[in-house]
């Protein structure tokens, strides 16, 4: 068996011993963030019926009238990440077929936009107080616009994306990812938050090396859903910067999404190098799998399995299986 989906169907597993039988998952406590990655997990392992029962538990108990899915912990109320979370349950509904959540969760999201960018503000109280839009979440909301059929959303979002790599002031060795509606790309850290505002070469801190890969993995889904050529070369722009960091940022359980990415740019491109970067991306996250099939993360100072990381290292698995399965 592929040595990806070998991986896959562990991780896959793992989360299928946590479905319940009213189709609960894992710790209801902690609400949305325990389970919104779950269905697509589930569903690219083939457990469709686990994925069906999760989502109908989903639509019956936290889907709320307004779109929006709870229930939401009192930390994440004012998180910048907010609706990422929703943007994981619309993709997963969509692939199952569960589109009164999936259309429903996206009017919701469409209350955030920022009609006169493209882009979708991050806070809840929107530009009240803040008028700050992050790449990788505004990205999210690009990939449910495309898989709900949102086009003209998702165009915005690429034409957002543009604005915000030719506002890049030292790019490939730096990239910015804040943008502020009112005075464009945000190019200082702001409150000492290196890690949300900027993605450099540096080894020596933890990094936020999904940002390239969700936009270009998103911009080769709006290059697919509308042949438009100026987003595939816009997805490789973005993954310019991944050519010019070290090992360390691809050892990272963040470079999945860079490994989806390149995924997606060798299927539609056949350029070796992304086929090499899916490659080590993969064998990297096989490396840090547990063996239970999860993937681990550190809490009060011991490794333990993650439902959340083992969900979404199991659908980049897929993915990079999906493009480099004859490799």
């Amino acid at each position: 068996m592929n040595r990806f989906s070998d991986a896959r169907d562990r991780g896959g597993a793992f989360l299928l011993r946590q479905i319940r039988d009213d189709g609960r998952f894992g710790d209801p406590t902690l609400g949305i963030t325990e389970y919104y990655k779950v269905p697509s997990a589930l569903l690219v392992c083939g457990f469709s019926a686990a994925a069906n029962k999760l989502l109908d538990w989903i639509r019956r108990h936290e889907f709320l009238p307004n779109g929006d899915f709870g229930p939401r912990p009192e930390t994440d109320l004012n998180s910048y990440y907010y609706t990422y979370y929703n943007t994981w349950v619309i993709k997963g509904a969509c692939r199952n077929g569960a589109f009164d959540i999936a259309n429903r969760g996206m009017d919701f999201l469409l209350t955030y936009q920022d009609s006169s960018s493209g882009g979708f503000y991050s806070h809840l109280t929107k530009n009240l107080t803040s008028n700050e839009q992050d790449l990788w979440v505004v990205s999210g909301i690009g990939w449910a616009s495309i898989y709900t059929g949102r086009l003209n959303i998702a165009k915005g979002i690429g034409n957002w994306l543009q604005e915000i790599m030719i506002s890049q002031p030292n790019y490939p060795s730096e990239l910015w990812t804040v943008f502020d509606a009112k005075i464009g790309l945000i190019t200082e850290v702001k409150n000492g938050d290196d890690f949300r505002y900027v993605l450099t070469r540096d080894e020596s801190r933890d990094q936020s090396f999904y940002h390239p890969g969700i936009a270009a993995g998103f911009l080769c889904q709006l290059y697919m859903a509308t042949e438009e050529s100026k987003w595939l070369d816009l997805a490789q722009e973005y993954m310019l910067f991944c050519e010019y960091v070290g090992d360390y940022h691809f050892k990272l359980l963040r470079a999945g999404k860079v490994g989806w990415a390149a995924g997606l740019l060798y299927t539609l491109t056949k350029q070796n190098k992304y086929l090499d970067m899916a490659i080590k991306v993969g064998d990297n996250l096989i490396d840090k799998q547990l063996d239970s099939g999860a993937w681990p993360w550190l809490m009060s100072g011991q490794i333990v399995p993650h439902n959340d990381i083992t969900a979404e290292m199991t659908v980049w698995l897929d993915e990079i299986y999906q493009a480099t399965t004859d490799y």
